[in-house]
């Protein structure tokens, strides 16, 4: 399905229409955004570089940008499954992968139920746990600042503005200890596929010994930090980034 002044379209995966964007061409490489956004502010930055050997998909997640979410579903674990239905839709048996956030989180999970479909991923700000340190920045939807809440009106095309309240309550309810961020650390082992974990050292929500945690339990892991460098390195070096990215990937 294609809206008009949308260059995309949406595809049904199981009661969830997600909107996916496709630039660019060579392999499959998906482009997975981190919360409170999506593909295009996430991505358009760094499609200079990327597209220039890859055929790039853009997706929303769902309840984000121009992607619905008809049962209010926030957890990682269903965005997983969201994209692994999505590559089946779209008759994709192997891509690359790049992920932010969120993003990353659901892509560690992929790699774990469909290893096959990822030849390889750069994960940038990911976690395997929200640590105590961070549950300070998970605010209530009721004590966000007024340019927070402007900021999440803009998350969702789909159901306007009024749909704040529903994904400012639901990152708030990641601070808790059974959402499903939260897996343990040896369920990383696991994990046979390439990976570029990339991190900022002065990340306040997930801090860098995550990452380096998290390099030392996936088995073909690499670690790249980038100093006095804050939560998602793609938003302040999108370029490098990007060439990182296409570096990694074709080692592989």
């Amino acid at each position: 399905m294609k809206k008009e002044n949308w260059f995309g379209e949406t595809v049904d995966i199981d009661g969830v229409n997600l909107y996916y964007e496709i630039h660019g061409n060579g392999e499959p490489l998906l482009c997975l955004h981190n919360f409170s956004q999506n593909s295009r502010i996430r991505f358009t930055s760094l499609l200079p570089v990327l597209t220039k050997k890859y055929r790039c998909y853009l997706i929303d997640l769902r309840g984000h940008g121009r992607s619905d979410n008809p049962g209010n579903i926030w957890t990682k674990e269903q965005f997983s499954r969201d994209i692994i239905g999505f590559c089946d839709e779209l008759k994709i048996d192997s891509a690359f992968f790049l992920a932010a956030s969120s993003g990353a989180m659901t892509t560690l999970r992929i790699a774990r139920y469909a290893p096959k479909l990822i030849r390889a991923m750069v994960l940038d700000s990911g976690t395997y746990t929200i640590p105590r340190s961070a549950q300070i920045y998970y605010k209530s939807p009721e004590s966000l600042s007024p340019k927070l809440k402007e900021y999440y009106k803009k998350a969702n095309e789909i159901y306007g503005p009024d749909y704040w309240h529903e994904m400012a309550q639901a990152f708030y309810n990641y601070r808790l200890p059974g959402c499903d961020v939260n897996i343990p650390l040896d369920w990383l082992k696991e994990i046979s596929t390439p990976t570029l974990l990339i991190h900022g050292d002065r990340d306040i929500f997930f801090p860098v010994d995550i990452a380096a945690d998290m390099k030392l339990a996936i088995p073909e892991s690499e670690l790249a930090v980038f100093p006095h460098t804050q939560h998602i390195v793609m938003e302040f070096y999108p370029e490098r980034v990007a060439e990182m990215a296409v570096e990694f990937f074709e080692k592989q």
